[in-house]
């Protein structure tokens, strides 16, 4: 399960053929999106995640994430996450230790779910598509690497046609194993102070820090 969260961290549903839309229209979609979430201040939202070798689900946890600007907290049953825009703390449930590191821009998009708001602009090929997902029209928005070399090889985003807010992100890694983050819940418009994106050693005097950095 540790590794299932790691897969989130390297990271917090969909594919049919696309016929009779452009590129346009799947920039105007994930533009619309993207807007929609940077505009929106704050968000919360609860996921379920899910990691899978080949097609069988090897794991599943339930999380939080909250986001705000380049600054993000992941919570979950096993590890919880801060990063404030430049540092990173890394905690293992029960455990006595937090990792602290400085991520590259590359770890900082494979660690947040929310990292497709920019992964679309460029080195992906885009495809569009129409579904039902949960009883809800959608849009089925897939990103496909240019570059094999890519962490990031593929990423399937399944849109809410109304809202305009991502219900589902898979993503497929280099080695061919994909993670599957369900919305459960997303509230917007939330505010709070960066002290909440960083790990609080006042509140832990107990804990150890490991300075990876």
């Amino acid at each position: 399960m540790i590794h299932l969260h790691r897969l989130i961290l390297c990271w917090f549903a969909f594919w049919t053929t696309c016929v009779g839309l452009f590129a346009q229209d799947v920039l105007s979609v994930m533009e619309r999106t993207a807007t929609k979430l940077k505009n929106s201040n704050g968000i919360e939202a609860s996921f379920e995640a899910t990691s899978f070798n080949g097609t069988q689900a090897s794991g599943s946890i339930q999380g939080k994430i909250m986001v705000q600007g380049n600054k993000f907290r992941i919570q979950s049953e096993e590890m919880s996450t801060w990063f404030d825009g430049k540092t990173q703390w890394t905690q293992l449930s029960g455990s006595n230790e937090v990792n602290v590191s400085s991520p590259t821009q590359e770890e900082i998009q494979q660690q947040n779910p929310y990292a497709f708001i920019d992964l679309y602009k460029k080195g992906y090929a885009r495809q569009l598509a129409e579904a039902t997902y949960q009883g809800k029209s959608c849009y089925e928005v897939r990103l496909v690497a240019q570059d094999k070399k890519n962490k990031i090889q593929e990423m399937r985003l399944t849109i809410d046609k109304k809202t305009f807010l991502p219900l589902s992100v898979r993503t497929k890694m280099g080695k061919g194993n994909w993670l599957r983050i369900r919305v459960n819940s997303i509230k917007m418009g939330k505010k709070w102070k960066d002290d909440i994106f960083r790990f609080d050693k006042k509140q832990h005097p107990d804990i150890e820090i490991i300075d990876l950095r």
